[in-house]
């Protein structure tokens, strides 16, 4: 039995014997640090990590939760939760989605721009300069993907809903800290060049 160093969840070696242990309560801040998603500069949402207590066979990882300041003032800490996704982009997708539904028609079928933030790109690989690793380091630079949420065209049952458009999506953008979010008009300006058109 081991015992995850993360967030204290306990997990067995054996699949089949994990349904027996149960989680032991302890979250560290890594499981609660918030992301924070905007929309067009403007603060909309945030994404959690998650550790589901399965161990190495964990699936889901991110929450994504909207603000939601004036429909229930003291609820849950002015946020709602949506839903867990295994990748960052498809999270914001909730996001986005959730957008759309208080803001867009269904039949509104243009894209919008996400802006994610990139967990697989090794920082501190032999190709950074040290100028980049500071960046890093001091949380001025961070790594991103930029990539086009589409809608699903009707008759599709999920209409006006987004998905993310995987083959739109350039990866290992270094930029300033803080971008990650979604654009409906344009992309934030260092990584405008990146951005696939609207």
């Amino acid at each position: 039995m081991y015992t995850c160093c993360n967030c204290g969840t306990r997990f067995a070696r054996f699949p089949r014997l994990q349904r027996f242990l149960h989680h032991v309560g302890i979250t560290c801040e890594w499981c609660t640090k918030r992301h924070p998603v905007s929309v067009d500069g403007e603060p909309f949402g945030f994404l959690r990590h998650r550790h589901n207590g399965r161990g190495t066979y964990a699936e889901d990882q991110f929450e994504a939760w909207p603000y939601d300041t004036d429909e229930h003032p003291d609820h849950r800490d002015r946020v709602r939760y949506l839903n867990t996704r295994p990748k960052r982009a498809d999270a914001m997708v909730d996001i986005a989605h959730w957008r759309s539904f208080l803001d867009r028609d269904e039949d509104d079928l243009s894209p919008v721009l996400a802006v994610v933030a990139d967990e697989t790109f090794y920082k501190y690989g032999p190709d950074m300069t040290d100028e980049q690793e500071a960046g890093f380091l001091d949380g001025t630079l961070d790594v991103y993907g930029v990539g086009i949420l589409r809608p699903y065209a009707p008759p599709h049952r999920r209409r006006g809903q987004f998905y993310a458009a995987e083959e739109t999506f350039t990866w290992g953008l270094i930029a300033p800290a803080g971008l990650e979010g979604i654009y409906t008009q344009q992309a934030p300006e260092p990584l405008a060049a990146h951005a696939p058109q609207l």
